[in-house]
């Protein structure tokens, strides 16, 4: 918002019929047009001569248009005349919405063969930041850059691998309403965020990023991926909803047998390193507990938040933590699912007498218990009970 004194001062400059933007430096110019939508840039040859050609130049992509049937004649005329210069931006965003008539698959391949050479000329002109929302991605293209820095994507669906390990300087990948269903490999990526999106509902994936710094998983749908060893990591948000996946854990007995219960350790091993870490399922038969079998020990653990998943079973999660987390400072416990989501808790109390010795962390200073709206929740009462057979003080902890 301007205030009184540039009103003025525009008012003036348009009164003397002076063009100040046009004095400005090229550099100033060429970046400030690098916000407009390519189409916006292209449009400003005709205010004056001096406008004529710095489009060319303009250090970034953006188009945001129906791609199948809007952009293809405007990105190839422009990608042609376009000035060799290195882009620091390309945004990609497809605007079209899907027709019921339309096949999906056919949509996806016609825009994939389409976007691919964009992509490639932005990869091949050193881009830094990458943004794509668009039903797939290309799958024969192999991105290589010595200069991409950020990649975000969204609306994507992967069948295969998804390999940057040629992007040497990566630093950040978001991807946002993915299907991901193959696994994904990058050496160099520090922060990785997937959120709203599926994976495979059979087969159990990969996520190699040894160098993650940075991690936030939270799918709708799908089993949660392997996590290879990430010994920088620091924070890391999982979230697993697996619970519709195990039907054999259900039943009584299942003729075919039951692959759910993995031979290594899915999560916990590869987030074992974090100083701050939230796992968070309303899954009684979470992949984390499952994890619990293997032993991690989470060294460096500082900060923790979980939810249902650990109070099953008589709190075989938090127990678990609190035994194998020496240095643990402030443990959060979310109990505020809805009712019908609520997870067993058996009632013997003797079960909550501490029979081995406790190891419990001595930097623990506060326990929060984040309860629901109702006003007795038997939940809490016994988590009370387990807190204080292990030695937790009352005075520490916080009910909210």
């Amino acid at each position: 918002m301007f205030n009184r004194r540039s009103r003025r001062l525009m008012e003036r400059t348009m009164a003397s019929g002076k063009d100040r933007i046009s004095a400005l430096p090229d550099d100033l110019l060429l970046h400030v047009m690098s916000f407009l939508l390519s189409r916006d840039a292209v449009r400003t040859c005709v205010l004056a001569r001096r406008w004529s050609t710095l489009w060319k130049s303009v250090p970034a992509l953006h188009i945001e248009d129906d791609l199948a049937t809007d952009s293809n004649k405007f990105m190839d005329e422009l990608l042609r005349l376009r000035d060799p210069a290195p882009l620091n931006v390309c945004d990609i965003c497809d605007v079209c919405k899907a027709s019921d008539t339309e096949d999906p698959e056919n949509v996806c391949e016609v825009t994939s063969n389409l976007i691919a050479p964009w992509l490639r000329y932005a990869l091949l002109h050193e881009v830094r930041v990458l943004r794509v929302s668009a039903p797939a991605f290309p799958t024969d293209l192999v991105p290589i850059s010595s200069h991409l820095k950020r990649i975000e994507l969204c609306l994507m669906k992967f069948d295969d691998p998804l390999d940057l390990s040629s992007c040497q300087v990566l630093d950040v990948l978001e991807m946002t309403y993915c299907n991901i269903y193959e696994s994904i490999f990058c050496q160099s990526l520090r922060h990785l965020n997937m959120k709203h999106g599926c994976f495979d509902n059979e087969i159990r994936f990969r996520i190699s990023a040894p160098n993650l710094v940075s991690l936030k998983l939270a799918p709708e749908s799908g089993l949660t991926p392997l996590l290879d060893s990430m010994p920088s990591l620091v924070t890391a948000s999982v979230e697993s909803s697996e619970e519709e996946f195990h039907h054999c854990f259900v039943f009584s007995s299942c003729d075919e047998g039951c692959n759910r219960e993995e031979r290594f350790s899915v999560v916990l091993e590869g987030l074992s390193t974090a100083t701050n870490l939230e796992l968070t399922s309303d899954d009684r038969l979470s992949v984390f507990r499952m994890d619990l079998k293997w032993s991690p020990v989470f060294s460096k653990l500082k900060t923790l938040l979980l939810n249902e998943w650990c109070v099953a079973d008589d709190f075989t999660g938090l127990v678990y933590f609190l035994q194998h987390s020496p240095i643990l400072e402030t443990l959060m416990l979310q109990l505020d699912t809805p009712k019908y989501k609520r997870l067993h808790v058996d009632e013997t109390d003797e079960r909550y007498t501490r029979k081995e010795q406790s190891l419990l962390s001595k930097h623990l200073k506060i326990v929060k218990i984040i309860r629901g709206t109702m006003k007795q929740d038997t939940r809490v009462y016994r988590a009370l009970k387990m807190l204080c057979a292990h030695e937790v003080p009352l005075e520490k902890i916080d009910i909210q």
